[in-house]
């Protein structure tokens, strides 16, 4: 090993009370982190907070679309043979049940819509129970068909 080849030895000699000791980059890093996390929770209560009332009239709009497209509903209250309905068709009965959902999904963001949740509750248990003769849920369905006519 030559002169060339090996590393020079550290100098002890050198006065270390003249340099300056690096600066520390974390206060910059704590500040840029900080301003990265203060502002996503922002940006997400704003974004959170601009949705909720506006999911929630679209939301029961929808189930009063699907609740219209159901059809008619059988009433067997007025002493009409119960046995001449034994059940509504499968399509009918999936449009109530996502008709109950959307309004319960309205209902949860905004109050106002507990009502229309409330009475398509009422309206599912009676179709899935294929029993039309109860007169509070026939009554339900009035309810529904005006809560949804007033928009």
């Amino acid at each position: 090993m030559t002169a060339l080849d090996t590393p020079p030895l550290p100098d002890d000699d050198r006065d270390t009370e003249l340099e300056s000791p690096p600066a520390s980059r974390r206060p910059i890093v704590l500040a840029t982190v900080a301003g990265f996390v203060l502002g996503g929770c922002v940006l997400g209560l704003l974004w959170g907070l601009s949705g909720q009332r506006t999911g929630a009239n679209v939301d029961a709009a929808a189930a009063c679309a699907a609740f219209a497209r159901v059809g008619r509903i059988p009433d067997t209250t007025g002493g009409i043979d119960a046995a001449q309905f034994i059940r509504m068709s499968d399509d009918a009965v999936h449009r109530v049940t996502g008709a109950t959902e959307l309004a319960k999904a309205a209902a949860t963001f905004d109050g106002t819509y507990q009502p229309l949740a409330k009475a398509l509750d009422t309206v599912n248990k009676m179709v899935l129970s294929s029993r039309f003769d109860n007169r509070d849920q026939q009554a339900a369905v009035v309810q529904v068909e005006q809560l949804c006519a007033r928009g």
